[in-house]
């Protein structure tokens, strides 16, 4: 992936994990795609911290190539 390319990705993971994190303070749900690509109605507090919870497990454990890691999946 291109230098460009990743940072487009982090900033498009920014936005997606500032909303979520706004949506859970008001306590609203969201609709993600499962992993069929359906629709599916989850709470945004559920996902903030699924992701909070990706993120440390992928800090602490020890990898070559960190800088080629998501960060999670939301699904």
């Amino acid at each position: 992936m291109s230098e460009e390319a990743r940072k487009a990705v982090e900033a498009m993971q920014e936005a997606v994990d500032e909303m979520l994190e706004h949506d859970a303070k008001l306590g609203l749900k969201v609709v993600i795609g499962d992993k069929h690509g359906n629709p599916k109605l989850v709470s945004a507090r559920y996902l903030v911290r699924k992701r909070k919870a990706d993120l440390a497990s992928v800090r602490n454990k020890p990898s070559k190539n960190r800088s080629k890691q998501s960060g999670g999946d939301l699904t």
